[in-house]
């Protein structure tokens, strides 16, 4: 297991933020990956089974958790609705037009998302920070939004609350948000990239602690947050857009990656996210859950569980 590191605020110079390990991709990779990258092996479109609509709130003592597609779950626990992420358009990008395709729609539509009271929101990049959908949720529900530091200027909402990694924030009496590290990076711009801050969250709630990765490369932080909060009761953990691994290592962890990370967390129960929604790298549709099923094999001990798309689990 890796040495922990101590609790603390993210690495910043004044100008921009990096990782605790400091690693990071550099202008040059981007070229190279750009030149040499193999199209991806994914079909145009997949198609959701039917869902049950979302309970309009669950406050029984369990945790329900259903996910929606690539990073954006539904939490629901003491009472709130959380949604991590929320990503309903079309297109990962700068504009409706242009960016990077969805090839399956959310398996909940957002008419039926039950009144969301809280957004986690990881990071900026445009798959994680959806701002039609995020104005969309500010105009319906005026939710509060948590996220890092930095990250406000680029969400369409006034109840927005920036962190630093380890600060909390109070999501109601019972729940209790704090931005954690992750090995990633920012950017929305060719020129604004690590000016924000990245992360993921742990949720402290009466029914266990619940930790919401985001985007991340594996790192000695998952050890610091098992340290800091004991282990995990559910682990929201990324599992695709992992090839090629010189190139998406620092950033995006791989299946097995995953499953050591779970491990590490002590996670009761953990369930992938970051797949199967849009072919953001070189791995193929089906890699993701063929490698992930691969590196279980040899831990049959472990709960990671793959529920379809919009499929609701309790988890007590």
């Amino acid at each position: 297991m890796q040495t922990p590191l101590p609790p603390g605020p993210a690495p910043f110079d004044g100008r921009r933020f990096s990782n605790l390990s400091g690693a990071a991709n550099r202008f040059a990779d981007v070229a190279r990956w750009s030149l040499t990258r193999q199209p991806p092996r994914w079909p145009r479109y997949v198609s959701n089974q039917p869902a049950p609509r979302p309970l309009p709130r669950v406050d029984d003592g369990s945790v329900r958790v259903t996910l929606i597609g690539h990073a954006t779950v539904l939490l629901q626990v003491a009472g709130l609705n959380l949604v991590t992420d929320p990503m309903w358009s079309l297109r990962a990008g700068p504009a409706s037009w242009l960016g990077v395709k969805r090839v399956r729609f959310p398996a909940i539509a957002f008419d039926d998302l039950p009144a969301i009271d809280a957004v986690l929101l990881s990071h900026n990049h445009y798959d994680h920070l959806d701002r039609p959908t995020l104005a969309a949720l500010a105009r319906r529900d005026r939710p509060l939004i948590v996220t890092g530091l930095k990250v406000g200027k680029s969400v369409p909402s006034r109840r927005v609350v920036e962190l630093d990694w380890w600060q909390r924030h109070s999501l109601g009496e019972r729940v209790h948000a704090t931005y954690v590290p992750a090995e990633h990076f920012s950017a929305r711009t060719p020129f604004d990239r690590n000016r924000s801050l990245w992360g993921g969250f742990v949720l402290e709630t009466p029914a266990g602690t619940i930790y919401f990765a985001g985007d991340t490369g594996d790192g000695n932080h998952f050890a610091a947050i098992r340290q800091y909060f004991g282990p995990m009761l559910l682990s929201l953990l990324p599992i695709g857009a992992y090839l090629p691994r010189w190139f998406m290592g620092p950033v995006h962890m791989d299946p097995a990656a995953a499953v050591a990370a779970s491990l590490t967390l002590g996670s009761k129960v953990s369930l992938p996210i970051h797949f199967g929604t849009f072919p953001l790298a070189d791995d193929g549709f089906d890699d993701p859950l063929r490698e992930l099923a691969a590196a279980l094999a040899a831990h049959p001990d472990v709960d990671f569980r793959t529920p379809a798309f919009g499929e609701p689990i309790e988890i007590q």
